[in-house]
């Protein structure tokens, strides 16, 4: 039942509020102007014709068409949810966190200090199995 699709009401060519009275009028008229014995060899016509039946059984009996009213309604809901964009989030501060910014620059360059100092001066210490390993050569 969306926009693009033709409801009952359409094909019938009368309003969603329109009386038993006014249905039974509009689908009359319509059946004469498009009964398959007015139009002989048109294959459209009998499509046209069960269509119209279709509607007018629909809306002609009040239970049929209260269910058919409320199909209507809860697909133009959905449709209508559908179509609403999502709402965003409410966001009090919208700044960014320049600390973090500074936190992560602050990261990096200690970083690259010390592995630039590492490489720079040789490390003088060496450790005991090392220095054990040594005088057994000795």
């Amino acid at each position: 039942m969306a926009a693009n699709l033709a409801t009952y009401y359409d094909i019938l060519r009368v309003p969603p509020q329109a009386g038993p009275g006014g249905v039974r009028t509009a689908y009359r008229s319509l059946a004469q102007r498009y009964h398959p014995d007015k139009l002989p060899g048109n294959p459209e016509a009998v499509q046209v014709m069960a269509m119209l039946n279709e509607a007018y059984d629909v809306l002609s009996d009040p239970d049929k068409r209260a269910r058919y009213d409320q199909s209507i309604a809860h697909a133009q809901e959905v449709a209508a949810s559908r179509s609403r964009p999502m709402p965003l989030p409410e966001v009090e501060d919208a700044a960014w966190p320049w600390y973090l910014l500074f936190a992560t620059i602050a990261f990096a360059v200690i970083s690259i200090g010390i592995v630039l100092y590492k490489m720079a001066v040789p490390s003088t210490v060496i450790s005991v199995p090392a220095q054990a390993r040594l005088q057994a050569h000795k």
